[in-house]
């Protein structure tokens, strides 16, 4: 991984990087704009974290948000400590006093974004301006690609490049407010059963049949498996499962090509038929229908 953006010739990174890494992918845009200057992101990165790794700040010159992709780490704020793992978000201000050690066995692999501005209070809003303990994301995999897209975009730079860094952040913190847990609720008997039966239809989806059977499988009962996905998804658990069959088969007719009744069995349906109302239900149109409605491609007509 490089140490700084693309550029001919290496350049040293700001004093305010630490050393405490053991490789590191970062980029570097606008470190003095003007005090007048809307919503600007000064820099951000990928850091691979060594096992010593410890930051203590009282003062800093940007707004900073750090997105935890492996590990774990001791968190303070203001005086407040915090236990970290992956999928844990936290944000800090100028003036906050921030401590951060690694306490994991192994590296502590982390996103971080910097930025400044007029209008940051509008941009990042709530959960964060209003609530300054971290929040734990109930799906990693969203938050782990928006923050690859800050990395990749602010690594390219150019035209427009404020701009989309601004609109994934404001996405960020939408998806925060809507989707994270409190830290000390992701420690809970129910959210640890909700992560777990979500990890298992997320990668075996197609497989299954019902939700007593999910639920047999993650050895459950229906009843608390209905609640704590409404809980923590705001959906049901066969509504998500569904979802993600009919993704799924959008791409099959489409992308593959398959006939109807192959992508009914590819994502565990039978009986081509029902598929077929239940795809009606969720797409407003028929298979036949969608597919004729798109052309190969990909795109409208």
């Amino acid at each position: 991984m490089s140490k700084s953006s693309p550029s001919s010739k290496p350049t040293p990174n700001p004093d305010f990087i630490s050393q405490q890494v053991m490789e590191s992918d970062y980029f570097f845009l606008d470190l003095k704009p003007s005090a007048e200057r809307g919503f600007t992101v000064t820099c951000g990165g990928l850091e691979y974290c060594d096992l010593n790794y410890c930051i203590d700040r009282s003062h800093f010159d940007y707004f900073g948000m750090e997105y935890i992709v492996s590990g774990a780490c001791d968190l303070t704020l203001d005086g407040t400590s915090y236990q970290l793992k992956a999928g844990s978000i936290f944000f800090y201000g100028p003036r906050t006093h921030h401590w951060l050690r690694n306490t994991g066995e192994g590296p502590l692999i982390k996103f971080f974004v910097d930025f400044t501005g007029t209008d940051v209070v509008k941009v990042i809003g709530d959960p964060f301006m209003n609530s300054p303990s971290p929040h734990q994301m109930s799906n990693l995999k969203s938050m782990h690609g928006l923050f690859q897209q800050i990395q990749e975009t602010g690594k390219h730079g150019g035209k427009g490049c404020q701009r989309i860094l601004r609109s994934i952040l404001e996405l960020v913190s939408l998806l925060t407010r809507f989707k994270a847990v409190d830290l000390n609720e992701s420690e809970s008997r129910s959210y640890i059963t909700y992560a777990r039966c979500l990890s298992f239809i997320e990668q075996h989806y197609a497989e299954i049949g019902s939700v007593d059977g999910l639920a047999d499988t993650c050895h459950v009962s229906t009843g608390h498996l209905s609640r704590v996905f409404k809980k923590y998804a705001g959906e049901s658990p066969w509504q998500m499962v569904t979802r993600l069959k009919m993704n799924r088969a959008g791409e099959l007719l489409l992308r593959d090509q398959l006939l109807i009744k192959e992508a009914a069995g590819r994502i565990g349906y039978e009986d081509s038929y029902h598929f077929s109302r239940v795809f009606k239900q969720y797409y407003g149109m028929s298979p036949k229908q969608f597919r004729e409605s798109v052309i190969f491609e990909g795109f409208p007509r």
